[in-house]
């Protein structure tokens, strides 16, 4: 090869070298800046839904399958509680076909306002929207002013991301030893107590029907910011997290799913109570639900009591006694 070729070929190496390293770079970057979802399972109203089949609910379920859906007339709006106030980035309008062309995107600290705008449209198109905000609120909420169609205003999901302004998550779990209950056991070797002894080679499993729950006594009011949850085989595609200053309730929900696939579920929440619970009300086998570990960090939480040495279970399999599988 002549000198000036392999000059200019080096030359070229070098910048599809850098041009690479730049972009690779850029990727990480931006997939370490992916904003956190704060709105799924949070309490959420409507000035109006069109009928009881679709509630204000299902905009925050994380199923894109159910809808809310308003009355046929101007002005409608759907607001959710985040529960404590949050500094928003970014917010998430899947729209139905009935949308809204003129519509903003509003916060307050209480739920009755007065309402900060901090995104508005006329030209609104409908689909996806992704929205770039900066805002903070404990209430946010979707003011359609315009309608697209005959009909009102229809969401799949409203999704808001952000920061909760608390102090950090702590990492120890608060639930770890605490007195346990649950709705029902599978057999003795399956007791509540087992989901928060830190080991995870026992497990609670409940009877084999809906609805069931598993509830913790953390011992005085907490400000819960994280709950993982590890199941076993036997999980829940739909269930609920809870929080009460009573055992008995009434209860709050802080997150809510009808997606569940199992495994090791860690989300994030926000809430405050002295009691936890995780509802179950839809089983994705014929067998009960089952927990190795319940685990909850608390705002400020650094440390747990001491527990059991854990031995890993083998993932996908039930034990205890399965005589009386349906």
């Amino acid at each position: 090869m002549p000198a000036r070729s392999r000059r200019t070929f080096a030359l070229l190496a070098s910048f599809a070298l850098v041009l690479g390293l730049t972009t690779a770079v850029g990727l990480a970057t931006s997939a370490g800046a992916a904003p956190t979802l704060i709105s799924q399972g949070k309490s959420v109203t409507a000035s109006s839904t069109e009928n009881a089949g679709t509630p204000a609910s299902a905009a925050v379920d994380g199923n894109t399958g159910t809808r809310w859906s308003s009355a046929f007339s101007d002005p409608q709006w759907i607001q959710i509680d985040l529960g404590a106030t949050a500094t928003l980035s970014q917010v998430t309008l899947t729209w139905e076909a009935a949308y809204a062309t003129a519509y903003q995107v509003q916060v307050a600290a209480s739920g009755s306002g007065p309402w900060t705008t901090i995104y508005s449209t006329t030209t609104g198109t409908g689909g996806v929207q992704n929205l770039t905000v900066s805002g903070s609120g404990r209430y946010v909420r979707m003011n359609g002013t315009a309608r697209a169609t005959p009909y009102g205003y229809s969401l799949w999901e409203f999704q808001v991301y952000g920061e909760f302004t608390t102090p950090s998550c702590g990492s120890g779990n608060a639930a770890l030893n605490r007195p346990a209950t649950a709705s029902s056991t599978e057999n003795a070797g399956t007791p509540a107590s087992a989901a928060v002894d830190g080991n995870t080679g026992t497990r609670w499993s409940s009877a084999f029907s809906d609805p069931q729950w598993l509830q913790v006594d953390l011992g005085s009011t907490q400000t819960v910011c994280q709950v993982v949850l590890a199941w076993e085989a036997a999980y829940a595609t739909a269930y609920q997290v809870q929080v009460a200053a009573s055992g008995s309730g009434p209860w709050t929900t802080i997150y809510s799913t009808t997606t569940g696939t199992g495994g090791t579920q860690t989300l994030t929440v926000n809430g405050s109570g002295r009691y936890i619970r995780v509802n179950g009300t839809a089983r994705a086998t014929a067998y009960g639900y089952s927990l190795w570990e319940f685990t909850v960090r608390t705002t400020g939480s650094t440390s747990s009591p001491s527990s059991s040495p854990s031995p890993s279970p083998t993932n996908g399999s039930f034990w205890g006694d399965t005589s009386t599988i349906p």
